[in-house]
């Protein structure tokens, strides 16, 4: 979220997409009617279904499912040719006037550089002058500068092209385009609202980059009742995205690839230079950043000399795609062993369960940390239990997979944060203590580590350094507090050991 569910009551207008707030959200969603109430904001609902939303919108668009990204398309050709944009905005805080280098096209559904199946993104940069910064034009006329191959790779996107794509009609788009880019004027702002009904599609970046764009072309991003405002399925989701991902580290840093051997390598690749004078380039703290998470990983192990513990990171191999799709077409091919499980289910919520209960019966082991037996736990028993929904299952005594179910606290039952849609930080106490068996999800996680730990240092290893030299400085090593957690991850200044 680029904004708060507080800030939508400033909004001029509301686009929603992707999402039924009304129901899933209701009290973030009063803001939008306190928007409705008392700056007559207008709502437009954009969605397959008729849902409580567009019961309280004042435009409804029905669409077909997955031609979302045609309807924003649409938008974006709207807003440049009927001059529905804000030109200084633009100008000023894009890179619209920006030019590319010779050799970028776009052709036939495909941009230039592709081959084999993927991407040679050597023609997907731009012009350099010769101090390093990107060239530019003001007037945002020359044919390459990123605002005129914007306008061309959005031409095609009319309302009869939109129309017969969505399903809607040509008329339906253009009076839904015109109350949206009402939020282009200096003086209103609009916000989008999305949800799940983006965030699932396989082509979900594609969608909430396209959403981005049509809020920079009006000036709605940095603006009070503005922003790309995702809200989110689960509670604290957003917190467990902040502490990395398969191709994230903590703090958003890139996880190291094979090609960077060294941290130099790894700093050149990911620290980018200012394109413009005065440029804030946020991320060309990117050094100062990996040093302080390597040196919360390995303390006093983490050098200068040894390049703070770098060579000890997990390196991805280059063009390899660890992401949940992808790792579950592995595991059904054979190629994994073993899955770890934490609040997630994925047997009930992927878009293909009987391919998930195969690929599961794939594996070696699972272990899975959870209030209860989910779907996911129970994948072993689908014949037993849905033989009638999944009637390929196999059966229970053929399936090798050791399944080992860990009784899992509850969030009442734990303290820590959580991290709203709004991105504030909110700490909160345990009411009560896990009932019978069941451990909080610290406790199984150190149990995990300490245990591996120990076999390495009993028997050693391949690699032994990650776990060997991993700083664990906790007053109970195998019942960690978070309030521990989270002053780790606050930092500290390593010269007075202060917080």
């Amino acid at each position: 979220m680029t904004n708060g569910w507080t800030d939508v009551s400033n909004a001029d207008v509301v686009l929603v997409m992707g999402g039924n707030p009304a129901e899933n959200h209701p009290v973030g969603f009063r803001f939008v009617m306190e928007a409705k109430r008392l700056r007559k904001a207008k709502i437009v609902c954009v969605d397959p279904r008729f849902t409580r939303t567009a019961a309280v919108s004042d435009l409804y668009v029905p669409i077909r499912s997955g031609t979302d990204i045609a309807f924003l398309g649409g938008l974006i050709h709207y807003a440049l040719t009927e001059n529905k944009y804000q030109r200084k905005y633009v100008e000023q805080h894009t890179n619209a006037s920006f030019l590319i280098a010779e050799g970028f096209g776009f052709s036939e559904g495909h941009f230039s550089g592709w081959k084999d199946g993927k991407y040679d993104k050597t023609t997907w940069q731009y012009e350099l002058d010769g101090q390093g910064y990107a060239k530019v034009d003001p007037t945002l006329e020359h044919p390459r500068c990123v605002f005129q191959l914007m306008k061309a790779h959005y031409s095609r996107y009319t309302p009869d092209v939109v129309a017969n794509i969505c399903g809607c009609t040509a008329e339906e788009f253009v009076k839904a385009a015109a109350m949206i880019t009402i939020a282009a004027a200096e003086d209103k702002s609009g916000t989008v609202l999305y949800a799940l009904g983006w965030t699932h599609h396989s082509f979900a970046v594609q969608l909430i980059h396209a959403a981005a764009m049509v809020q920079l072309l009006m000036g709605n991003i940095g603006m009070p009742g503005g922003g790309v405002n995702a809200q989110r399925g689960h509670a604290n989701i957003q917190g467990s995205t902040d502490m990395g991902s398969w191709n994230n580290l903590p703090g958003y840093l890139k996880i190291p690839r094979a090609n960077q051997g060294t941290l130099a390598d790894y700093l050149k690749a990911n620290t980018p230079k200012a394109l413009r004078p005065n440029s804030l380039n946020y991320w060309g703290n990117t050094p100062k950043f990996m040093t302080s998470l390597l040196k919360a990983y390995y303390g006093p192990h983490a050098t200068a000399a040894n390049g703070y513990g770098y060579d000890w990171i997990p390196k991805v191999a280059e063009g390899a795609d660890h992401s949940w799709g992808t790792f579950f077409d592995e595991m059904h091919a054979g190629k994994m062993e073993g899955l770890i499980s934490f609040g997630m289910n994925p047997v009930a919520n992927g878009p293909n369960t009987p391919k998930m209960i195969r690929a599961l019966s794939k594996l070696k082991w699972m272990i899975v940390a959870e209030n209860f037996e989910t779907e996911t736990a129970a994948f072993w028993r689908a014949k037993e239990l849905a033989g009638s929904e999944y009637p390929q299952s196999m059966k229970a005594e053929d399936i090798q997979t050791e399944v080992f179910l860990l009784p899992a606290a509850c969030f009442a039952e734990k303290d820590g944060a959580f991290v709203n849609s709004s991105r504030w930080l909110q700490w909160k106490e345990a009411a009560v203590d896990p009932p019978g068996e069941a451990r909080r999800d610290q406790e199984i996680i150190a149990d995990l580590f300490l245990a591996v730990r120990a076999l390495y240092e009993k028997e050693g290893g391949k690699s032994p350094e990650p776990v060997l030299k991993m700083q664990w400085n906790f007053a109970k090593p195998h019942a960690p507090t978070l309030r521990e957690v989270a002053r780790e991850v606050n930092g500290v200044d390593l010269e007075t050991g202060k917080q």
